[in-house]
């Protein structure tokens, strides 16, 4: 099981559930023999002092990677990193380290954080799901949004009997 620390965090006026790319999390990859990474420029990591984010995502599949590498053809940062590569694999962990103003941060997102953007966003889910669909939601229904990382954009999964809705996070944060 790989374990990170809890991180939430508003950067940007932005909600950012993600976990920093650290070191740890990189040996806990590893040794759970995933070799492929991608990295993208991640806008919800940058705050304060902090003027460049990254988001590492970590695949199995080397297709998925280059997928995901492929699809983010205009990202000035992106990178691929195979880590059956020593070279490869030095340049992956020198991204634990936190730079001048750089931050990089992995795709996994704690269960904590989870909650909090549902308490966080619960105004926002029933004002898109109003303004957006012709769900019943009366009385003391609750959804639970879950949130997920695709080809390095957030996005969140909103279901309700038996109807399921998939969208860009930053849809329901501006709602």
């Amino acid at each position: 099981m790989i374990t990170v620390p809890v991180s939430i965090q508003k950067h940007n006026n932005m909600f950012n559930p993600a976990y920093p790319f650290t070191k740890e999390l990189f040996g806990s990859f590893v040794a759970k023999e995933v070799r492929h990474f991608v990295r993208s420029a991640y806008k919800r990591g940058v705050a304060g002092t902090v003027t460049h984010a990254f988001l590492i995502s970590h695949y199995h599949n080397e297709a998925e990677a280059a997928r995901h590498f492929n699809a983010i053809a205009t990202d000035l940062h992106r990178d691929i990193f195979d880590t059956n590569d020593p070279q490869e694999a030095e340049r992956l962990r020198k991204e634990t380290e936190p730079g001048m103003n750089i931050l990089s941060f992995s795709q996994l997102i704690h269960p904590e954080n989870e909650k909090t953007a549902t308490n966080q966003f619960r105004e926002h889910t029933r004002r898109w799901l109003l303004n957006n669909t012709n769900w019943e939601l009366k009385g003391g229904i609750t959804i639970y949004p879950k949130l997920y990382f695709q080809l390095g954009e957030l996005y969140v999964r909103i279901a309700h009997k038996g109807e399921e809705i998939k969208m860009k996070f930053e849809e329901l944060e501006n709602a």
